[in-house]
């Protein structure tokens, strides 16, 4: 990933199709060959762009990847932020009941494990390059702290309104539960029957208590 590209120009409508195009038609390329393997020809021409529609948005494979893993990893914290207001709509019921319901709606949105397969294969190798490519390892980290206070405070939000409280500290708790997501999205790969979406409930149970009188709304 070069470190002297120019700035980038504003992202216009028009632009940002491109761009989507340009990593749609990559997804596609990196599940069937590999992030290395797929040419950055074959990734244009499934886009139907030239080389220079790329290198016109990307600064090269690696700003592409890292684009690309920031985008997987908003799409499914945008999952997560609906799933908590499908909860804090469902009324004033038991923490269980709640809990049940934001992660009924979290699997029913895609994002624990309905996931399609590709993208998870993706996803995975794509990390897998980001821990190869030293360029890319400093962005990459940035931008899991950003997401991980993120998902922290999201987490907080929802367990304040269904009553409970953690009883581990929140960045510990939210590393035990974004590694049973993968994880199930993983398993989910060789046989769906065994990912259990239960698992994350299970999780929530083992690290939760009911909150303090202070906590309640």
């Amino acid at each position: 990933m070069s470190t002297d590209a120019a700035p980038e120009a504003p992202i216009t409508a028009r632009r940002a199709q491109t761009r989507q195009r340009l990593m749609t038609a990559a997804r596609g390329a990196f599940a069937e060959h590999s992030v290395e393997a797929a040419s950055v020809e074959e990734i244009c021409e499934a886009a139907g762009f030239t080389r220079g529609a790329f290198y016109s948005n990307f600064s090269d494979r690696s700003d592409l990847v890292l684009a690309m893993i920031q985008q997987s990893i908003q799409t499914q914290f945008a999952a997560a932020e609906r799933a908590i207001a499908t909860m804090k709509e469902a009324g004033d019921l038991d923490p269980e009941e709640l809990v049940s319901i934001a992660l009924s709606a979290l699997t029913g949105a895609g994002a624990a494990l309905g996931t399609a397969s590709q993208d998870v294969i993706t996803d995975r190798a794509m990390m897998l390059y980001a821990a190869r490519d030293p360029e890319l390892r400093g962005p990459y980290l940035d931008f899991v702290d950003t997401c991980t206070a993120q998902i922290a405070t999201l987490i907080a939000d929802a367990l304040r309104h269904a009553r409970l409280e953690l009883t581990l500290p929140v960045d510990a708790a939210v590393q035990l539960l974004v590694a049973t997501h993968n994880h199930l999205q993983t398993l989910a790969l060789f046989d769906a029957r065994r990912a259990d979406p239960a698992l994350l409930g299970t999780l929530l149970a083992s690290i939760t208590r009911p909150g303090s009188p202070d906590g309640e709304r």
